[in-house]
């Protein structure tokens, strides 16, 4: 179903149980269960964001979860996040509340995720180790990557400003491996916001 208006979604207090559930593995009696690389979360068919769950936040505690799915489906070549690319989505976060992440690769192709300035995510094509917040990254970003486990990480950003989550892999956020992150002074929610799409060809 096309969106004919931009949307944003406001998701508070929703669990992550049902996206963190993991598939069933078939054995053999006696064989033991090898881990499944790249498949540690569930995504949803074709790629239609129903109802995800993306973000949960405690207003009063000024504390914000977001769950970011790396290759949730095949859109711009399987390098996106939550079935968004090219900053064309992301999140939009208050000032000093602090940000609690859960990632999770959904390929068999090594991806990371990095806080950097917006206009770095979109032209550089190695983002290096440091991100722009302390701790705003998975482990080792542009050199190993996450394909077969959850990593989780948190910051408090302390600067207003236009960022982005990106992919710390070579050349990936600049391939449009990254949604945006938006850090504002006045904002009093976090959201997770979808973009508006075409109402139809020619239209």
């Amino acid at each position: 179903m096309k969106i004919h208006h931009a949307l944003s979604m406001l998701l508070a207090i929703v669990p992550f149980s049902g996206a963190l559930a993991t598939p069933p593995e078939e054995k053999k009696a006696g064989d033991p269960v090898p881990e499944k690389a790249g498949r540690c979360c569930t995504v949803l068919p074709k790629g239609e964001i129903k109802n995800p769950v993306f973000l949960k936040q405690d207003i009063e505690k000024k504390e914000v979860e977001v769950f970011i799915i790396a290759t949730f489906d095949k859109s711009n070549y399987g390098m996106n996040f939550n079935g968004l690319s090219k900053s064309e989505g992301g999140y939009e976060i208050p000032l000093g509340w602090k940000v609690k992440v859960t990632f999770c690769n959904n390929s068999d192709v090594p991806h990371s995720v990095m806080v950097v300035e917006a206009d770095v995510a979109e032209r550089k094509i190695n983002l290096g180790e440091d991100p722009y917040f302390d701790g705003a990254t998975t482990p080792k970003p542009n050199t190993l990557g996450t394909t077969n486990k959850i990593e989780k990480f948190e910051f408090t950003p302390d600067e207003a400003g236009d960022f982005s989550f990106a992919c710390g892999f070579p050349t990936h956020s600049a391939n449009g491996h990254r949604i945006f992150l938006k850090i504002k002074k006045d904002l009093k929610q976090a959201t997770f916001v979808v973009p508006a799409k075409e109402k139809a060809a020619g239209k």
